[in-house]
């Protein structure tokens, strides 16, 4: 009767291996996701604020050749 034995040795090895994987992959593959994911978010934040830079000068160019075309045109 050495299947149960083997059985419950072959499932304590199985799930230590899976446990290993687990948390190599936790410790590399999540982390470097989560890093990124934070990365991603704060460039959201650059690129907004550069927008509303690029927006401005849009706003400034508008008004200035508003203003230019207004003082030659009369």
């Amino acid at each position: 009767m050495q299947m149960p034995h083997d059985l419950i040795g072959w499932l304590s090895l199985g799930s230590m291996l899976l446990g290993g994987l687990w948390w190599v992959l936790k410790n590399t593959i999540v982390n470097s996701i989560s890093g990124l994911r934070q990365d991603i978010a704060s460039l959201k934040n650059e690129l907004k604020e550069s927008n509303k830079q690029a927006n401005n000068h849009e706003v400034r160019l508008t008004a200035l050749e508003t203003w230019k075309h207004d003082k030659w045109e009369v």
